[in-house]
């Protein structure tokens, strides 16, 4: 059986057409898709003891205690602790087989930790933890400090998307309001990590209205003057407002045009998959937990905002239909709850199975060769002459590499991870040796590429883009140097204020759905020099993030203008083509 801990779930004959609240969102689905694996008993976070049956899964959210200080104060401490109190001896911290499932950042905000009081403890005991986040926090927990809780349980983490029922949000937004006549919607509890504050000094100044839907705020239902840190602001106060309530979601899709968070730490936030999944298109900092190639991306800081916010606003309605008919799409295929609890129980059975293996003793076999006239006994005084169809057992140990592989599924997984790595630093390093002059790298990611092209000493400088504000923050953190710069930047839009004579674009013409849209970066940076590597086999069909399967005719259909002068395939894995523009463009 598993025992579900959460909050409690009033379980209707309705609930399944229904979407409510994240909380009970979570507990729903969780039994309607682990029901259907295993018997399942939906408890509670203040439970005690439930099972003494070593087989049993136990998996929920650390003990939450919503009571006030003054509260917990006058009737003291909770004396139930769902991890220590399963153990199925009084010198164990939890049952074998306890897993924490949860939101997730590198460090929790003190608005959580006063609310879980034996969240170390459960932590620390769990075997596993499902951190419902952003990528963005797993990879930030990995540098999280040596001595902080989150660094060492970083190994327990596995990463799960939070999930949304947009087949319970049927309302899609069809059409955006004319420009001048856009808005933008925010809901949340406004609590200080979600950065409200930020959201309305970004949008000070700005045609545009702002809705605000929580129950933090203590007013009347329309118009409302608020002052956060001595600043005022106008904002539409909404009140507490339901998600399953078709005028609800009416009202959104036909009044609202953008979702606005500007957290700065928040696991990866419910409301943006709810409105991305109405059809407004996210205005988020990476810190809200949200990763779309679609979505538009804010930072911390109010004046750059506004910037980024005003030429939103102004975005053609077709560019605005198409980013949110593409997050939908996201949204649906990455944040369904089906995969999402498919990768929960596919990740407990792994941890049982794997603990399973490692507690029963093995045989280590070696086969014995029977010595011949090259190979004598004098050499080996101690070795009887066996036929060579015997084998030799010893106990304890695990089998010989050279006949069995016995490696757990995490550890495969990290391995094939690792060999992704590799490869990528190998294509720039690859690559490298043909780069010269002022060399541009689109989709740069965290910017290692751009910087080991900057090693060449052909290359006299090195500019990467992407449009990830968290990948560049770390490209300028980690590779910043006299001879590399790098910017946030659309390829749709960007243009260079210096003369670029190398463009050099490793496997990402694959990912852009418009295949015109390295052509024309090309062409209005007037870049006379290209060199472009794509999968040399299909991919598509299961790469969700692959839109194209290119040959090389393709490409020179693509970049008519150019001349191809050099191409070849490296190891049956990927194209390089070499593109020179064409001698009477040049001469244009």
């Amino acid at each position: 059986m598993l025992h579900f801990f959460w909050a409690g779930l009033p379980l209707s004959e309705k609930s399944y057409q229904e979407y409510e609240i994240s909380n009970r969102e979570i507990a729903k689905w969780a039994e309607y898709y682990l029901g259907q694996r295993i018997a399942f008993h939906q408890s509670h976070w203040f439970s005690g003891k439930v099972t003494e049956n070593p087989k049993d899964i136990l998996i929920g959210h650390p003990t939450w205690d919503l009571r006030t200080a003054e509260e917990r104060e006058l009737l003291q401490q909770l004396t139930h602790n769902w991890v220590k109190d399963n153990a199925l001896s009084p010198d164990e911290d939890s049952h074998p087989n306890t897993y924490i499932l949860m939101p997730w950042v590198p460090e929790f905000p003190p608005d959580w930790t006063v609310k879980m009081p034996f969240f170390e403890q459960q932590l620390l005991a769990a075997k596993k933890i499902f951190a419902l986040c952003g990528e963005i926090w797993i990879d930030r927990t990995t540098k999280a400090p040596e001595n902080s809780l989150q660094y060492r349980i970083k190994n327990k983490l596995i990463h799960c998307n939070m999930g949304v029922a947009t087949q319970n949000l049927p309302i899609i937004k069809q059409r955006f309001n004319e420009i001048g006549e856009r808005q933008i919607l925010h809901m949340s509890n406004l609590a200080q990590f979600k950065g409200f504050d930020i959201t309305c000094e970004s949008l000070k100044g700005l045609d545009t209205l702002l809705h605000v839907a929580t129950l933090s705020l203590q007013a009347n239902v329309g118009l409302l003057d608020i002052t956060i840190h001595g600043k005022k602001y106008v904002i539409n106060f909404l009140g507490g407002v339901s998600n399953s309530d078709p005028a609800f979601n009416q009202w959104v899709v036909d009044t609202c045009d953008f979702y606005i968070h500007t957290a700065w730490m928040d696991a990866q936030a419910t409301t943006i998959l709810e409105n991305a999944a109405r059809g407004l298109v996210p205005l988020v900092t990476p810190e809200s937990g949200f990763a779309s190639p679609h979505a538009i991306y804010l930072t911390h800081d109010p004046d750059k905002n506004r910037d980024i916010i005003r030429w939103a606003l102004n975005l053609p309605e077709s560019e605005l239909l198409e980013r949110s008919r593409l997050i939908r799409e996201q949204i649906q295929r990455e944040h369904n709850w089906e995969s999402i609890y498919t990768t929960i129980w596919e990740g407990i059975i792994a941890d049982i199975e794997a603990r399973s293996r490692a507690s029963q003793p093995r045989v280590q076999v070696f086969p014995i060769v029977t010595p011949t006239s090259s190979d004598t006994l004098l050499n080996h005084p101690s070795t009887e002459t066996i036929p060579p169809t015997q084998m030799m057992t010893t106990p304890s140990g695990a089998m010989d590499v050279d006949q069995r592989l016995y490696i757990s599924r995490q550890h495969l997984f990290e391995l094939e991870r690792q060999i992704r790595l590799d490869r990528h630093v190998e294509r720039y390093a690859l690559l490298r040796q043909f780069a010269k002059g002022v060399v541009c790298d689109a989709a740069c990611g965290c910017g290692y590429g751009s910087y080991l092209l900057s090693t060449n000493p052909d290359v006299t400088f090195a500019i990467g883009l992407d449009m990830s504000p968290d990948a560049i923050a770390h490209a300028r953190q980690e590779y910043a140097s006299d001879k590399t710069a790098f910017h946030v930047a659309d390829l749709t839009q960007w243009t260079s204020d210096r003369p670029i004579d190398m463009l050099i674009s490793v496997e990402t013409i694959e990912h852009i759905p418009d295949r015109s849209v390295l052509p024309q970066f090309v062409d209005r940076n007037h870049i006379n020099h290209v060199i472009l590597t794509y999968p040399s086999k299909k991919t598509t069909h299961y790469n969700r993030f692959h839109h194209h399967d290119f040959k090389l005719q393709d490409i020179l259909d693509i970049f008519p203008d150019f001349t191809c002068y050099r191409h070849f395939n490296w190891e049956y894995e990927f194209d390089v083509v070499f593109l020179m523009r064409n001698p009477e463009n040049l001469l244009n």
